[in-house]
């Protein structure tokens, strides 16, 4: 069975606000393979709208890595991970999104990554991301399925 044809929709901050994060959050963001280099990072950077890449081994998480962490001076063939952090804050995907955008403002972060499990072996479930004026959340609807509700 073939995946479904995703759109991008939103999602209002408010409207999230009485969800869980599964409900919310980007179920296959993209993500780069654990053993990929500074210069696949710097292609995804090229996106404006990439605020964090992901490394996912097997769908184990890797790490996460935000463009402003990448020195500017490393080298382009140094593997990823060297820069990538594991200890980021993360949520499970049945935490609630009050839960989540306490800890988003808590951080002054705009994106989250969610967690299946725990400890090395737990497993990219999802990434939640918050827009950068912080009303809105992104997100991808089955084109099969009506969109949530626009922002204004």
């Amino acid at each position: 069975m073939s995946e479904p044809e995703l759109i991008h929709t939103h999602i209002d901050r408010d409207d999230a606000a009485g969800r869980l994060v599964r409900d919310v959050m980007v179920s296959r963001p993209k993500t780069l393979p654990a053993d990929a280099t500074v210069g696949d990072l710097r292609a995804q950077f090229e996106n404006p709208r990439v605020q964090t890449a992901l490394l996912a081994d097997g769908g184990r998480f890797a790490g996460a890595i935000a463009p402003s962490e990448l020195p500017a001076g490393a080298d382009a063939g140094e593997p990823a991970w060297t820069y990538a952090r594991v200890d980021v804050p993360t949520l499970p995907p049945d935490a609630t999104m009050g839960e989540a955008i306490a800890l988003l403002e808590a951080r002054g972060d705009f994106r989250l990554v969610v967690l299946e499990g725990d400890g090395e072996g737990a497993t990219l479930a999802g990434l939640l991301c918050l827009d950068r004026r912080g009303t809105t959340f992104c997100t991808f609807t089955p084109a099969s399925e009506p969109a949530p509700p626009q922002a204004p």
